[in-house]
C-alpha cells in the first residue's frame, strides 16, 4: 500500500464533477476571469445605467410612457389593447415629468383633470402591439425595486433594465467561453457593447428593447451549447428558446434567423459530399440542420404567428388605419439609415450619439469618418469572405455536375473573386472618370 495515497473510505467514492459544475469551470476558469466577468458584465454596465437614469428624469421620446403604461396595466391585472387611451396615472406622470422631445405638448402638472387629447399624438396605448413577455417578467422585478428598495414607480421600472442588460452580457460571456474564446477577448467585446451609449440609453429606458441583448445572447448561448453538446435536449430547448426570444420582441427574430443560418452553414460544411445526387445531398443537409437550426427557426416563426393572431383579435382599431403609425407609412427607412444607426453602436469610439453629448469634440468629429471608412472596408471584406465560404459550402452539393474541377478548387475560387472584383472596379471607374472631365460650370448650368 502506498503511504502517500490516502485510504479509500467506503461509501465515499470519487465522483466526476457534474455538468453544471463543469459548465461553470469552462465559463470561469480562473479567479481573474471571474473578476473580469464581474466587472464587464455587472459593475461597469450597472453603474452607467444608474448614472443615466439619475441624469435623465424625463420620459424618453422613444415611447417610454407608453411602455410604462403597458407595465402598470400588467401589474394591475389588466392587459392593454391597441387603440385604448393611456391610463390617468400615466398621463399624470407624463405631464409632471415631461418628455425629452422638442415640440411635445402636455398640459400643466397641476391641472386637476388631464385629457389624452391635450397631449401630442392623443396618447394612445399603441405599444399594445408588442408581445407581453417582457412586461410580464418586468413586473416582479419592478416590485422588488419599488416595494423593497423604495424606488419610485418610474425609476424602479427603469432599474429593471440593469437586470436585463447584466443577464444578457453574462449570457454573451458564457457563449464566448463555450466556443473557446479567451476571457480577455470576451471581456473587451462585452465591455464595448455594455458601455455603448445607445445600449445604455435603451437599458435606462422602459422598453422591450431593453431585453433585446438578453434575448439575442440567450439564443446564441443555446446555439453554441447545441453545437458543442448535441443530444435529445436540443430540439425542444432550441424551439422554446426561439419562441421566447421572438415573444420578447418581434425584432429579436433577427437573432433567431442568424443562428439558424449559422447552423445551416455548419450542416453544409459537415455534410457528406458523396451523397448520391442533389436530392440525396439535400436530405443529408436537412437531417443535419433540422434538430438545431430548424427547431430554432420553427419556434420563432410559431411565436410570431401566434402573437400576430392574438394581437389582431385584441385590437380595438385597425393597425393599418391607426394615426400613430402614420410616420412609418409615409417615411420608410432605407438600408442606409439602418447602417448609420448601427454605426452609432460604436459610440465609445466615435462619440457620435447626440443624446449624451449634442456637441461632440473636434477629436471625435475627426475620428468618426476614419472609423466609418474602416467599417465600410470591413463590411466589404466580410462580404467577400462570406461569399467565398458559401460558395465552398454549396459546391459540395453541385459536385456531380462539375467536370475537370475539384469540389473546393481554391485557384478557381480566387480567380472568380478576382474577375468579379475587376468588373466591379471597371464599372465604377469609367463613369467616375467621365464625370471628372466635365466642366463644373457646365454642370451647374443644368442645375
Amino acid at each position: 500500500m502506498n503511504p502517500r495515497r490516502p485510504a479509500r473510505v467506503p461509501g465515499k467514492e470519487h465522483r466526476k464533477p457534474g455538468r453544471i459544475r463543469s459548465f461553470v469551470r469552462v465559463c470561469f476558469p480562473t479567479r481573474r476571469a471571474s473578476a473580469l466577468a464581474l466587472l464587464v458584465c455587472f459593475v461597469a454596465p450597472a453603474a452607467l445605467v444608474v448614472a443615466h437614469i439619475h441624469e435623465n428624469p424625463k420620459f424618453s421620446p422613444i415611447d417610454e410612457a407608453e411602455h410604462w403604461d403597458y407595465v402598470t396595466r400588467i401589474a394591475n391585472g389588466g392587459f392593454p389593447r391597441l387603440g385604448q387611451l393611456l391610463q390617468p396615472a400615466t398621463l399624470r406622470a407624463q405631464a409632471c415629468r415631461g418628455t425629452a422631445l422638442a415640440g411635445f405638448n402636455a398640459p400643466p402638472c397641476k391641472q386637476r383633470v388631464l385629457r389624452a387629447a391635450e397631449f401630442s399624438g392623443g396618447d394612445y396605448s399603441y405599444e399594445a402591439q408588442q408581445p407581453p413577455v417582457y412586461y410580464a417578467v418586468t413586473v416582479p422585478m419592478r416590485f422588488v425595486a419599488v416595494d423593497v428598495f423604495g424606488m419610485g414607480d418610474v425609476g424602479g421600472t427603469r432599474a429593471t433594465g440593469i437586470v436585463w442588460l447584466c443577464a444578457g452580457l453574462l449570457a454573451m460571456w458564457m457563449a464566448g467561453r463555450v466556443v473557446g474564446l479567451r476571457p480577455l477577448a470576451i471581456g473587451a467585446a462585452v465591455l464595448l457593447l455594455g458601455s455603448a451609449p445607445l445600449v445604455v440609453y435603451q437599458e435606462a429606458s422602459i422598453s422591450n428593447n431593453a431585453a433585446s441583448i438578453f434575448a439575442g445572447a440567450s439564443v446564441f448561448l443555446l446555439a453554441t451549447l447545441a453545437w458543442r453538446h448535441p443530444g435529445r435536449w436540443v430540439v425542444p430547448v432550441l424551439a422554446a428558446g426561439g419562441f421566447v426570444a421572438v415573444a420578447i420582441d418581434q425584432s429579436d427574430g433577427f437573432a433567431v434567423v442568424v443562428a439558424s443560418v449559422a447552423f445551416a452553414f455548419l450542416s453544409t460544411c459537415q455534410g457528406d459530399a458523396s451523397a448520391p445526387g442533389a436530392i440525396g445531398a439535400m436530405r443529408t443537409f436537412l437531417r443535419a440542420w433540422w434538430p438545431a437550426g430548424g427547431a430554432l427557426l420553427l419556434g420563432g416563426l410559431a411565436s410570431a404567428l401566434a402573437w400576430l393572431a392574438i394581437s389582431r383579435d385584441l385590437a380595438i382599431v385597425n393597425p393599418r388605419l391607426f394615426q400613430a403609425f402614420g410616420a412609418l407609412r409615409t417615411a420608410p427607412r432605407g438600408f442606409g439609415e439602418i447602417v448609420r444607426e448601427a454605426v452609432l453602436m460604436l459610440g465609445p469610439v466615435t462619440d457620435s450619439y447626440n443624446v449624451f453629448r449634442p456637441t461632440p469634440s473636434s477629436a471625435a468629429v475627426n475620428l468618426e469618418p476614419v472609423v466609418n471608412e474602416v467599417l465600410r472596408t470591413l463590411l466589404l471584406a466580410g462580404g467577400l469572405a462570406a461569399g467565398a465560404c458559401i460558395s465552398l459550402a454549396a459546391v459540395g452539393v453541385l459536385q456531380k455536375m462539375l467536370f475537370g474541377l475539384g469540389a473546393r478548387d481554391t485557384v478557381t475560387m480566387m480567380a472568380a473573386v478576382g474577375v468579379l472584383s475587376a468588373v466591379a472596379f471597371i464599372a465604377a471607374y469609367l463613369p467616375a472618370r467621365r464625370a471628372s472631365r466635365v466642366d463644373p460650370m457646365v454642370a451647374l448650368r443644368y442645375e
